[in-house]
């Protein structure tokens, strides 16, 4: 049938879909799309997708996707711990030879034995145990300290740059060393009362001008007392012979940050910096260790082992 009468192209349209032939009698460039048989090809396209969804995960595979899920949660945790762990907080109680009333025990022991018949010493108390001299009036940790001077403290600390501190400083005859080695102005503290007034009082300032005893804990908040002896970045050097870096290897390792912030805090800052400068029973290798977990900012400049018996090593440590 001829649809070119309809003058609608709309309802000559209408007319050849019921005819059967939507071609003919359209305006030309106008065709009429066929609805049924696009979904009758549209349906083979769903089967299709049908026949290729994804299957589903083997036993296999969700348990190694658990094993996964649990290790991340380890790892998650233990990063947390280690987080929490280096707060530059110091809570004594995790440290008991960093509280006053433990080296008030070990100094009152080891005044009490000076000059006493070694047979006739008490036993040190528990965690005392150390290397020096009953029959000597001071207590030189590990025996070296004219060896530390000479051929570490003196090579590496330069006395014109600014004054030494000595933390943990104890009866040690560093002082008198240091003092006669030319630094003059050195700074010495400690956590103990009596032991601060003992060299006060051997070492009076008008017959030792420049050397000066302090009682402070390096530990604690700068607000209570403790911390660097103001003004901060204003020493030269920073030594800590047998002192905070090995009680805390002992007994609180996770707060070694809080000491090497104190020291960094002490030391000069700028293009020409201080040096911490230690004496430790740790070797090249444990000290190694020890600063990479502490994620310290310091370079190990020098090592040294000192003495005969292979206990002591120095280190002089630059920050970064």
């Amino acid at each position: 049938e001829d649809f070119r009468g309809i003058t609608d192209w709309q309802e000559a349209a209408a007319a050849a879909e019921a005819a059967g032939s939507p071609l003919a009698g359209l305006p030309r460039g106008i065709r009429v799309r066929n609805t049924a048989r696009k979904s009758a090809k549209a349906a083979p396209d769903q089967d299709d997708t049908s026949d290729h969804a994804l299957p589903l995960p083997s036993k296999r595979e969700i348990g190694m996707l658990c094993m996964f899920l649990v290790a991340s949660l380890i790892l998650l945790g233990h990063f947390m711990y280690r987080r929490t762990g280096s707060d530059t907080t110091m809570p004594q109680s995790g440290c008991k030879q960093c509280q006053q009333k433990w080296w008030d025990d070990f100094w009152q022991w080891r005044f009490e034995s000076v000059g006493m018949d070694p047979e006739k010493v008490q036993k040190a108390p528990e965690g005392m145990e150390w290397e020096w001299s009953v029959e000597a009036n001071h207590t030189d940790w590990f025996g070296v300290s004219a060896e530390f001077v000479d051929s570490v403290v003196s090579t590496y600390a330069d006395p014109s740059l600014g004054p030494l501190l000595h933390v943990g400083c104890g009866d040690s005859p560093l002082p008198e060393l240091l003092y006669r080695a030319g630094f003059r102005a050195s700074e010495h503290i400690d956590i103990a009362p009596q032991v601060v007034s003992t060299m006060q009082q051997r070492y009076p300032q008008t017959e030792w001008p420049g050397m000066s005893f302090e009682v402070r804990d390096f530990l604690a908040p700068a607000d209570i007392g403790g911390g660097p002896p103001p003004p901060l970045h204003r020493f030269a050097a920073v030594v800590d012979k047998a002192g905070l870096w090995d009680w805390l290897q002992d007994e609180a390792m996770e707060h070694l940050p809080k000491l090497l912030t104190s020291v960094r805090e002490a030391l000069l800052a700028g293009p020409t910096k201080g040096v911490y400068i230690i004496v430790t029973k740790q070797t090249p290798v444990q000290l190694s260790e020890t600063l990479a977990k502490a994620r310290a900012q310091f370079l190990v400049e020098t090592s040294q082992p000192l003495g005969k018996t292979g206990i002591a090593w120095s280190y002089v440590l630059e920050p970064l």
